[in-house]
C-alpha cells in the first residue's frame, strides 16, 4: 500500500470468477458431451447453483463405454505474478459411478505445462444437490503465465451411468485476501 493524505491504498490481487450465466465464458466444451445451459434431467434449480445456467455433461446420464475423457477446459489465466495461497472453488453436482468402473477429474496446467490432477473420485458419488467443492491450487498456480482449469469425464464401462458432471460459480482466488475484477473506484 501507500500513504495518500493519511489513507492507505492497497493493490488487491487478481482473481478469475466465471458464473456461466451469460456464455460459457471462453472455456472450450469437448465433443458433443459438454453442455453449457442446465440439464432438463434435473431442471434449473437442480442442476444450476446460481441464477439459470452452468456448464454440464449430457443431458441425462451419460452414456456406457466412454472409451475416452471428455473435458471442459477453462480459458488460460495469466498467473505470472500471481503469489501466495489459491484455491480452485465451484459449485458441483457430480453423478459418477466408482472409480473401478467410471471416472470424473478435475484436472489444472502447472507451471511447466503440464496437467495435473487435483480431484478424481474414488467411490461412487452421487449428490443429490448442487455442493461447494475447494480444493487448494497453491503448487499450480504461482508464476503461472498459462493456468487453466478442466473438468473430466470418462471412460465409463459398459452398464450403470448417473448423470455426470453440474459446474457452476467456478472461481481462481488467492485463499485469504480480497480480489480484484481488474476494474475499481476511488474515492478520497
Amino acid at each position: 500500500g501507500m500513504d495518500v493524505n493519511g489513507s492507505s491504498l492497497s493493490i488487491l490481487p487478481q482473481g478469475w470468477e466465471y458464473d456461466f450465466e451469460t456464455s460459457s465464458h471462453g472455456w472450450t466444451l469437448g465433443s458433443t458431451g459438454w453442455l453449457w445451459g442446465y440439464d432438463t434431467s434435473l431442471g434449473q434449480t437442480g442442476g444450476v447453483s446460481s441464477g439459470t445456467s452452468a456448464i454440464y455433461t449430457y443431458n441425462g446420464n451419460y452414456p456406457n463405454s466412454m472409451s475416452s475423457t471428455t473435458w471442459a477446459t477453462s480459458p488460460v489465466m495469466d498467473c505470472s505474478s500471481c503469489s501466495g495461497n489459491w484455491n480452485l472453488q465451484f459449485q458441483k453436482r457430480l453423478g459418477v459411478e466408482s472409480s473401478s468402473f467410471d471416472h470424473a477429474y478435475v484436472s489444472v496446467k502447472g507451471a511447466n505445462g503440464n496437467w495435473a490432477s487435483v480431484y478424481s473420485n474414488s467411490g461412487t458419488v452421487n449428490d443429490g444437490s448442487m455442493t461447494t467443492q475447494t480444493i487448494s491450487i497453491t503448487n499450480y498456480v504461482a508464476n503461472n503465465p498459462n493456468f487453466q482449469v478442466r473438468f473430466g469425464l470418462g471412460t465409463t464401462d459398459g452398464s450403470v451411468t448417473y448423470t455426470g458432471w453440474n459446474v457452476d460459480d467456478v472461481s481462481v482466488l488467492p485463499t485469504n485476501t480480497g480480489i480484484s475484477s481488474g476494474e475499481g473506484n476511488w474515492t478520497s
